[in-house]
């Protein structure tokens, strides 16, 4: 069992995950001086499906939305597993894709992208055997230090802040319904901490929303610090803004190259996001099979994933375009299509077992 704040963390670093390096670029391309609004925009869809997801956790109290799917549907609520375990992995194998290409294009271009895959997959697996404690309290330490260095970089980068480039403001607030992409990744993709939630002790459902509440706000502060640094032009076509922010900070002349602090930071988010995944795989298989032993799951995981992750897509320039064409339907499918139909079913299923009762 973990906390109603270990929770509320793991909301935060998973949500934020991959999205601070992959899509602030193109959030900023796209919406210009008034792309920081867009964040905020995906993050209240986001916490209207996550009310969603509540009732339907809440209809069935204890049980896992792999659990509620076979409670509704019988045995075909094991397709809705075996979907949702898919729908992880595949998630699980593009978090692992994007840290590798991030490491290659800026500071390892010469190591294997599977050499990282391998060493967080199994250092992730070693973590989800321990079970959600581990998590929770692994995710509660290193916050802190994830938490504290980004922000104090970004605000000693403040000495090249520009208002101009914030200007003129309010142009074109309404960009998020062009790029509906963002209501997807990162934000249904929290889908997956629903595996997480009948852990918690007490306050699942306030510590989801303002987690999702806190990282939209979080996003959309980078979003508008980024387009004050650089401008909205120089920012678009930077691949990673956030880095090279950080490359440019001036930190005395003892610390030069505070970037590496950035490296870190990112690759512990990634972790957290891709832990949360793999335990969201893992548990589904457990609920659908109930193996005797871990490992030998964790391992098959670790195979998939990895190999996944290689073949997932050829380059950033195609990952954008899949991510901009699939992701709002694909997400929707999984986060709002299916929760939707298996309450509708429990509530007439139930219904009718009342109405028998009484007769």
């Amino acid at each position: 069992m973990i906390s109603r704040a270990q929770f509320y963390l793991l909301t935060v670093n998973f949500t934020l995950g991959t999205t601070l390096f992959v899509t602030i670029n193109e959030i900023i391309q796209r919406g210009k001086r008034d792309a920081w609004l867009m964040p905020l925009w995906a993050g209240a869809y986001g916490m209207l499906a996550a009310l969603l997801w509540i009732l339907l956790l809440r209809s069935s109290p204890g049980k896992s939305p792999v659990q509620i799917a076979r409670e509704a549907w019988g045995p075909a609520g094991v397709i809705v597993g075996i979907l949702y375990l898919l729908w992880f992995c595949m998630i699980g194998a593009w978090a692992l894709r994007n840290v590798s290409d991030f490491m290659n294009v800026t500071i390892m271009p010469r190591t294997p992208p599977s050499m990282f895959h391998v060493m967080f997959l199994l250092v992730a697996s070693y973590t989800v055997v321990q079970g959600t404690e581990t998590i929770g309290r692994l995710n509660g330490i290193v916050t802190p230090f994830l938490v504290f260095p980004f922000w104090t970089i970004l605000m000693l980068a403040t000495v090249d802040w520009d208002w101009e480039r914030l200007l003129p403001a309010f142009q074109n607030p309404w960009e998020i319904f062009r790029f509906t992409s963002l209501m997807g990744f990162p934000f249904m993709e929290t889908f997956a901490l629903m595996m997480l939630y009948p852990k918690v002790r007490s306050g699942a459902a306030g510590a989801l929303l303002l987690g999702l509440a806190s990282a939209a706000m979080s996003i959309s502060l980078v979003v508008f610090m980024v387009t004050g640094l650089l401008g909205p032009e120089r920012a678009g076509r930077i691949h990673y803004p956030i880095y090279t922010i950080f490359q440019e900070v001036e930190f005395g002349k003892i610390i030069v190259n505070i970037h590496s602090v950035l490296i870190v930071i990112l690759i512990t988010l990634i972790f957290i996001k891709l832990l949360v995944l793999l335990y969201a795989a893992f548990e589904t298989i457990r609920e659908l099979s109930r193996p005797a032993a871990r490992w030998p799951h964790l391992v098959a995981l670790s195979i998939l994933l990895s190999a996944a992750a290689v073949v997932i897509y050829e380059n950033p320039i195609q990952n954008r375009i899949l991510s901009n064409k699939i992701t709002i339907a694909y997400d929707s499918f999984y986060t709002i299509l299916i929760p939707s139909l298996m309450l509708l079913s429990l509530r007439i299923r139930r219904a009718i077992q009342s109405r028998g009762r009484r007769s």
